[in-house]
C-alpha cells in the first residue's frame, strides 16, 4: 500500500533533504581538510578558501562531535567547528582567513613558503595600505629572504609608531591650543559683561556731558585698536604657516583648519556686531566717524571755551 504525502510534508522532506546535503557536503569538505592533516600546519590557499566557504554557508552546524565523555555531542558555533572539528583555536583560523584576504593569495603563499610568522603578519595588516603594499611588492619577498621581509616590516612599524607619536604629540599641542584659545574667548566675554555693568551704572550728567564722552570715545577707539592689533597677530600667524615649507601634511591640514576657523568666527563675529550696531544707531549713520576725529573735536571746543 502506497500512502501519498501531503504537500506540506513533501516540502519538508524537501527541506530536510537539503538540510542533510548541505551538513554532508560540510563533513566532506571539513574531512578533506581533516585528510591534508591540516592540524598544527600550515595551511595552503585551497584548504583556507574550503574553510571560509563552510564559514560563510554556516553549514557548520549541527554537526556532531564526540565530547569529552564520550557522547555525541552538536556544533552550534564557528568556535565549536574550529576546536572540536578542526582542532584549531578560531582564533588561529581566523587570522589565517583574515591574511589571505587582505594579502592575496599569491603573497599568502609566499608567506607560508618563508614561514612568515603570526606577529609578522599582524604587524603587516596593522601598517597602512601603502606600506603594505611596499612590503608585498618588494624584492625581499620575490627573492624569498624571510630576514629581509621581517626586517622591512620592522623598520615600515617603527617608522610608523615614530609618527603617530609625532601626530599625537602634535594634535595634542594643537588641542592645548585650542582650550587656550576657548579660555581667552570666555575670559574676554567675561570682561565685556563686567565693562557693560560698569557702564550700566554710569548716568550722564547735563553737565559733564563732554569728559564723559570723551571717556568713552577713548575706550571705544582703545578697544577697536585692540581687535586691530589682534587681527594683525593672526594674519602675521597666517603669514608664517604659508612661509614655512618644512611642516608635515597632517600639520598643515590642522593649522589650515584652525586658521580659517579663527579668521571665520572672527569676520562672523564682527559682521554681527556691526548689523545689530547699525540697525540700532541707522539714523546716525551719516554722521559716522573716526572716534579719534571725534576725540580732536572734543579737544579742540573745550581748549576753544577755556580761551
Amino acid at each position: 500500500m502506497t500512502t501519498e504525502l501531503s504537500p506540506q510534508e513533501q516540502q519538508i522532506t524537501v527541506e530536510t533533504t537539503q538540510v542533510l546535503a548541505s551538513k554532508q557536503d560540510a563533513l566532506m569538505q571539513l574531512g578533506q581538510i581533516q585528510a591534508f592533516n591540516f592540524i598544527g600546519k600550515l595551511v595552503t590557499v585551497s584548504e583556507l578558501k574550503i574553510l571560509q566557504q563552510v564559514k560563510d554557508s554556516k553549514n557548520y552546524k549541527g554537526l556532531t562531535y564526540k565530547g569529552e565523555s564520550g557522547k555525541l555531542e552538536t556544533v552550534s558555533t564557528w568556535d565549536q567547528c574550529c576546536e572540536k572539528i578542526l582542532g584549531m583555536s578560531r582564533k588561529s583560523v581566523d587570522e589565517r582567513l583574515l591574511n589571505l584576504s587582505q594579502f592575496g593569495e599569491a603573497f599568502f603563499e609566499q608567506a607560508q613558503a618563508m614561514r612568515l610568522g603570526y606577529r609578522d603578519l599582524k604587524a603587516l595588516r596593522q601598517l597602512p595600505s601603502d606600506e603594505q603594499a611596499l612590503v608585498i611588492e618588494s624584492e625581499a619577498v620575490e627573492t624569498g629572504d624571510k630576514e629581509a621581509v621581517k626586517d622591512l616590516i620592522d623598520d615600515l612599524k617603527a617608522q610608523h609608531k615614530k609618527e603617530l607619536d609625532a601626530e599625537k604629540l602634535k594634535t595634542k599641542e594643537l588641542d592645548s591650543q585650542r582650550q587656550v584659545a576657548i579660555r581667552m574667548r570666555d575670559e574676554y566675554q567675561m570682561k565685556a559683561m563686567d565693562y557693560q555693568t560698569e557702564l550700566e551704572s554710569t548716568k550722564f550728567k547735563a553737565d559733564a556731558w563732554k569728559d564723559q564722552t570723551k571717556h568713552l570715545l577713548f575706550e571705544a577707539t582703545k578697544y577697536e585698536s585692540n581687535a586691530v592689533e589682534s587681527l594683525s597677530r593672526l594674519m602675521a600667524l597666517r603669514d608664517h604657516f604659508l612661509d614655512n615649507d618644512d611642516l608635515s601634511p597632517q600639520v598643515v591640514e590642522h593649522l589650515a583648519a584652525g586658521l580659517l576657523h579663527s579668521f571665520k568666527t572672527l569676520a562672523e563675529d564682527f559682521a554681527q556686531a556691526w548689523l545689530e550696531t547699525s540697525s540700532i544707531l541707522e539714523g546716525y549713520l551719516p554722521k559716522m566717524r573716526p572716534s579719534l576725529d571725534v576725540l580732536q573735536e572734543l579737544n579742540d571746543s573745550a581748549m576753544s571755551n577755556e580761551e
